[in-house]
């Protein structure tokens, strides 16, 4: 449900001002109450693709809201748009072609929940493969959109381990006096050594065991920009998706990990584009992006030929690790 946040930036850009107005208009009274007739957003086809290695294109398209509309299950559900024809064509690197056409996945069949993001959109027969392009075309009534994406040949983490809350606390301040809860919380550490060639972009998910969906911190994407060529040490933290029906764990329990616990990560190479995208929506959702702050660049690769399209065409270049906390960190 992560993107569908881009529903709202359409409308925010143009209530933006009439909203600061409102707030110096009405700086002298806090008991004034306005009512605010706001214009609808201009129609906009919210689309999120993805290609990985070995898996079959998934392909997200609905439509727009108001900035002030609910987004939850059903409201997202209720925007889904099945009116597209959508083919995704692959290039590998000595020209060959495949095409392939993208099939609605309709109710009573539930649409494929990834990501958190319903995917109403499946391909039949390409495949993400390393170092191939897609280009993706969409028809629809009301709009023409294009794009294209690559999937990146991955780099890959050197290695993983935890360190005990209460061992770090000790580490902090040797006289602090750790819980016994603290011993079996643990943080997700890992080592990234980063190639010479400078543009290195990832993307890090994460889940645990019994869990269907990947999640990610609320920045999910590195770039290389101040570490090209070094070794460094990072926290992978628990995803926050992985909080959203979770009502057993403590606010200050967040981002971290249990004994015993056994951690996927899915490490993925991604283009600079798709770099931009996520680091502009963690932005946005991290507060700078409301009607009171600065507006965020939404940066795309999709290009609308008619119509109007918010979204991103994702290649991911996916490698996957598991990692076992230990019973006594």
């Amino acid at each position: 449900m992560e993107l569908q946040i881009l529903k709202n930036l359409q409308t925010g850009l143009s209530v933006r001002g009439i909203l600061l107005w409102m707030v110096l208009m009405g700086g002298s009274s806090c008991e004034r109450n306005i009512d605010l007739n706001l214009p609808p957003p201009q129609p906009h086809l919210v689309v999120y693709g993805v290609v990985e290695p070995d898996s079959l294109i998934k392909v997200s398209i609905s439509r727009n809201s108001a900035y002030f509309d609910p987004v939850d299950l059903n409201a997202v559900l209720n925007l889904l748009d099945y009116s597209a024809t959508i083919t995704v064509q692959s290039t590998d690197s000595l020209g060959h072609t495949e095409l392939d056409t993208l099939k609605p996945q309709l109710f009573p069949a539930l649409p494929i929940l990834q990501y958190w993001t319903v995917f109403n959109y499946q391909g039949t027969k390409i495949r993400g493969r390393h170092n191939r392009t897609y280009r993706i075309h969409i028809l629809h009534p009301d709009h023409e959109i294009v794009g294209e994406t690559k999937v990146p040949v991955p780099s890959r983490i050197d290695s993983l381990w935890v360190r005990s809350r209460a061992f770090l606390q000790k580490q902090a301040n040797p006289s602090s006096q750790p819980t016994a809860r603290d011993s079996q919380l643990v943080q997700l550490f890992y080592r990234y050594r980063d190639p010479q060639a400078p543009g290195d972009h990832v993307r890090v998910f994460s889940r645990i065991q019994n869990e269907d969906q990947w999640s990610t911190a609320f920045n999910s994407v590195y770039d290389d920009q101040f570490f090209n060529g070094q070794s460094l040490d990072f926290v992978l933290p628990r995803g926050k998706e992985a909080y959203l029906f979770n009502d057993s764990t403590t606010f200050d329990e967040f981002g971290l990990f249990k004994a015993g616990d056994s951690i996927q990560i899915k490490w993925a190479s991604i283009d600079r584009t798709n770099f931009l995208f996520w680091s502009g929506l963690a932005q946005a959702t991290g507060g700078s992006g409301g009607p009171f702050g600065a507006q965020p660049v939404v940066t795309t690769n999709l290009r609308a030929l008619r119509g109007r399209v918010l979204g991103l065409w994702a290649g991911y270049g996916s490698v996957h690790y598991t990692f076992k906390v230990p019973e006594r960190p």
